[in-house]
C-alpha cells in the first residue's frame, strides 16, 4: 500500500488486526458508542505490539434508521466545515455521505470526552487505529477521514493513523472516492469483506426495496451479539424454584429462508444495476444517454467503495478449518464489480434460500476467520498480479500457482471483462495525462510534433510583451485593450491558443478523464497559477474592450471562464485556503465595474478602498510571485482620478 501525500499511514500488523476485530465485536455489547484498548474504558488489555497504538472501536447500529434516514438511499451533502477535502476541487461539488452515519459521527464529536481523548493522543504523537464491525466500521471510516482533514491537512500535524473495518457498509459517493484517491489517503483504509457478506452490499439498495425484511434482519444481528433471555418458570415447588435463563428467540425464526431470499434478491438486483451502470460508464465515458436515463427513470445508489478491500474468498477445495484466500483490491471500480459478482451463486444446484441465509451469517464470521489464522495481510494476493491471467483457460501459470485465487478466476466471462475494462479505463486516464504533458516544457521529447505549442514558451512571450510596455505611456493592459500594434495582435493570438489548451484540460477534468490525483499534481498547480495570473488580465481587457455585458448588465465575474476558476481552486486547495471570489488575477474586473458611469460615488469610494486593501495584502503574500501579477496601476489611477 502506497505512502500517502503529506500523511503517515499506520502500518497494520496481524496483532493490530486481531485486536481490532475482537474490540469491534465487543463494542456491540458496550453501553457507550465506542470502546478503546485501555482497560479503564472497558476495552481489552493491550499486547506488547499494540500498547503504543490507541485502538478505538465504534459500536454498530441495529436499527433501521441507523442505516437509512429516508425511504431512498439516505444520502446527504457532507459538512464542508468538517470535511473540506471531500469535494471535487475545481467544481466545488461536495461529496454525499450516508446521513445516518454522518449524524452519528457528529453526535460523537459533540461528546467532549471523545474529542479530548483524540487530542491527547495527538499531543502524545500516539498511533491511532479506528475500527468497527458493520455500521461501526462506517463510523470508523468517517472518524479517520475527519482526522486526516482536521489534523493532517488543516493543522499540518502528522502522526500514524489507520482504519480497519469488518463487514462495513458503503458510506459515500463517487466524489468521496475521488477525493480519497486524490489526497492519496486510500492506504489508510483496510476493509475486510467475507465473500458473500451482504452488509457491504446493502447500501446499494434503497430502503423501499428492503424495508419489509430489514427490521428482522437487524434483530437477528442484534441477537447474535446480545442474545435476549427471559426467566422460564420452574414447575418444582416454590421453595426450590430457581429461575433458569433461556433464549426466547430462535435465530431461524426471526428470518426464515423465504424472507432471507427476498431480502437477498432485492440487494442483489440493485447491486447488479449499479455494477452495470458503472461498467457502461467505463466503456462509454462520453455517452450522455446513461446519465439521462439515470436521472429520469432509474435512480441508482450513490454509494461507492474507497480504500483497500480484502476479499476473503472460500474455494471449494478448502477445508472448513482452512482460512479463506484473501484478495486485495484498491481500485474502487474493481471493488464495486467484485462486490456484485462475488455474490453470485456458485452453481445452478445451489439452494437460493440457504445461500441467502449464509450471506446474513457471514457478517458475523470475522472472529471465526480470525480463529482460523485468517485476516492476515501477508497471506493476501493483489488483484494486479492476477488481471493478466483472467481470460486464460484456467488462470494458472507456473509463477502464479502459489498465489492463485480460485474465486476470482472462477468468475463469469462478463465479470472478467468488467475487471479488464477497469484496468483499461485507468490506462486511458494516464494516456490523457501524458498528452497534456506534451505541452509542458519539462516533458518535451524528440518525438513531439513541431506544431505542438509549449505552455511555458507562450507564457514567456506574454511576460516579454508586458515588460516591453513598462515605463511607457501605457502599460500592456491598456495597450491590449487598444489593439493598435502588431505586438498586441500577436498577444491576442497567443491568448487564444493558450485558452484552447486549458479549456481542453478543464473539459477532461469535468468528464473525469484524468487520474484522480491530477488536480493536486504540483507541476500542474504551479503552471496553472502562473497561467491564471499572466493571462486573466488580458481576458478581462478583451471583455471590456468589446464592452461585453453593457446591453445585458452582466459582469465579467458572472461568466468568468472555467480555466481561471479551476486553476484558482487548485492553488487554494494546495495552500489550504478558502475560495476567494475576487483574487489577485481578476480584481481588475472589479475596478472596471467601478469605472462604469452612473455608479454612486459612495459605492465607488467603498469599492476602491476594499480593492486597495486586498492588493496590499496580496503584495505582502510571499506565495504570490510579484512579477507574474498585473497590479492594475493604470486602471487604479484612472479610478482614483474619477474619485478626485
Amino acid at each position: 500500500m502506497e505512502v500517502e501525500r503529506d500523511s503517515m499511514k499506520l502500518t497494520l500488523t496481524n496483532e493490530h488486526i486481531k485486536a481490532a476485530c475482537i474490540l469491534s465485536m465487543n463494542a456491540h455489547n458496550h453501553s457507550q458508542d465506542y470502546v478503546t484498548n485501555t482497560k479503564k474504558h472497558g476495552g481489552a488489555s493491550s499486547s506488547s505490539t499494540t500498547k503504543d497504538v490507541l485502538i478505538i472501536a465504534f459500536k454498530g447500529s441495529m436499527e433501521v434508521n441507523g442505516f437509512y434516514q429516508d425511504d431512498h438511499f439516505g444520502e446527504t451533502n457532507v459538512d464542508c466545515n468538517m470535511f473540506p477535502s471531500l469535494q471535487r476541487i475545481a467544481e466545488g461539488q461536495l461529496a454525499k455521505v450516508n446521513g445516518s452515519f454522518l449524524q452519528k459521527f457528529k453526535d460523537l464529536l459533540n461528546n467532549s470526552g471523545f474529542k479530548t481523548k483524540l487530542e491527547k493522543a495527538v499531543k502524545k504523537n500516539k498511533k491511532i487505529l479506528f475500527t468497527g464491525h458493520s455500521s461501526g466500521g462506517a463510523i470508523a471510516s468517517l472518524a479517520t477521514l475527519w482526522m486526516l482533514d482536521e489534523y493532517t491537512r488543516k493543522q499540518n500535524i502528522r502522526f500514524p493513523i489507520g482504519c480497519v473495518t469488518f463487514g462495513s457498509p458503503l458510506i459515500g459517493d463517487g466524489t468521496l472516492t475521488h477525493a480519497v484517491r486524490r489526497e492519496k489517503w486510500a492506504g489508510h483504509f483496510t476493509h475486510f469483506v467475507i465473500e458473500h457478506d451482504i452488509v457491504p452490499r446493502m447500501m446499494l439498495a434503497p430502503k423501499t426495496s428492503v424495508k419489509e425484511h430489514l427490521p428482522n434482519v437487524l434483530k437477528q444481528f442484534q441477537e447474535k451479539v446480545n442474545p435476549v433471555t427471559t426467566q422460564k418458570p420452574n414447575k418444582i415447588p416454590k421453595i426450590f424454584n430457581k429461575s433458569t435463563p433461556v433464549k426466547t428467540i430462535d435465530h431461524d425464526q426471526l428470518v426464515n429462508g423465504k424472507q432471507a431470499e427476498a431480502f437477498f434478491e432485492h440487494v442483489l438486483i440493485n447491486a447488479s444495476t449499479v455494477a452495470s451502470h458503472d461498467a457502461f460508464d467505463l466503456m462509454e465515458p462520453t455517452n450522455s444517454l446513461k446519465d439521462k436515463l439515470s436521472a429520469d427513470f432509474v435512480k441508482v445508489s450513490p454509494y461507492r467503495p474507497f480504500g483497500f478491500y480484502v476479499f476473503c474468498t472460500q474455494g471449494e477445495d478448502l477445508a472448513p478449518s482452512t482460512p479463506r484466500q484473501q484478495l486485495v483490491v484498491e481500485n474502487p471500480n474493481a471493488v464495486l464489480q467484485l462486490l456484485f459478482y462475488f455474490m453470485q451463486l456458485p452453481n445452478e444446484d445451489q439452494d437460493l434460500a440457504q445461500f441467502a441465509l449464509q450471506s446474513l451469517t457471514e457478517n458475523f464470521g470475522y472472529e471465526k476467520e480470525l480463529n482460523k489464522n485468517g485476516l492476515q495481510l501477508e497471506k493476501t494476493v493483489d488483484i494486479k498480479q492476477l488481471n493478466k491471467h483472467l481470460l486464460t483457460s484456467n488462470g494458472d501459470t507456473d509463477d502464479l500457482v502459489p498465489t492463485r485465487n480460485k474465486a476470482l478466476l472462477d468468475l463469469t466471462a462478463s465479470a472478467k471483462w468488467c475487471l479488464l475494462a477497469v484496468e483499461e479505463a485507468e490506462k486511458r486516464k494516464e494516456k490523457n495525462m501524458n498528452e497534456i504533458k506534451k505541452s509542458m516544457r519539462e516533458y518535451i521529447s524528440n518525438e513531439r510534433e513541431p506544431t505542438t505549442k509549449i505552455i511555458e514558451d507562450m507564457l514567456d512571450e506574454i511576460v516579454v510583451y508586458g515588460k516591453k510596455h513598462r515605463g511607457g505611456n501605457i502599460d500592456h493592459y491598456e495597450a491590449f485593450k487598444l489593439q493598435k500594434d502588431h505586438d498586441d495582435f500577436k498577444a491576442n493570438v497567443n491568448r487564444l491558443e493558450q485558452a484552447k489548451i486549458w479549456d481542453v484540460i478543464v473539459e477532461m477534468v469535468r468528464r473525469k478523464d484524468l487520474p484522480d490525483d491530477f488536480e493536486v499534481w504540483g507541476e500542474l498547480v504551479d503552471l496553472g497559477t502562473r497561467f491564471r495570473r499572466v493571462y486573466e488580465p488580458l481576458d478581462i481587457a478583451n471583455y471590456y474592450r468589446h464592452s461585453k455585458g453593457e446591453d445585458t448588465g452582466s459582469r465579467y465575474m458572472e461568466g468568468r471562464p472555467k480555466r481561471y476558476k479551476f486553476t484558482q481552486r487548485w492553488y487554494e486547495h494546495a495552500n489550504v485556503t478558502a475560495f476567494e471570489l475576487v483574487s489577485e488575477s481578476n480584481f481588475v474586473a472589479e475596478v472596471e465595474e467601478l469605472m462604469k458611469p452612473k455608479k454612486k460615488s459612495e459605492e465607488v469610494n467603498e469599492g476602491f478602498k476594499n480593492i486597495i486593501t486586498k492588493v496590499e495584502k496580496w503584495k505582502s503574500d510571499e506565495k504570490i510571485a510579484y512579477e507574474d501579477v498585473f497590479w492594475g496601476e493604470s486602471v487604479l489611477s484612472k479610478l482614483q482620478e474619477k474619485l478626485a
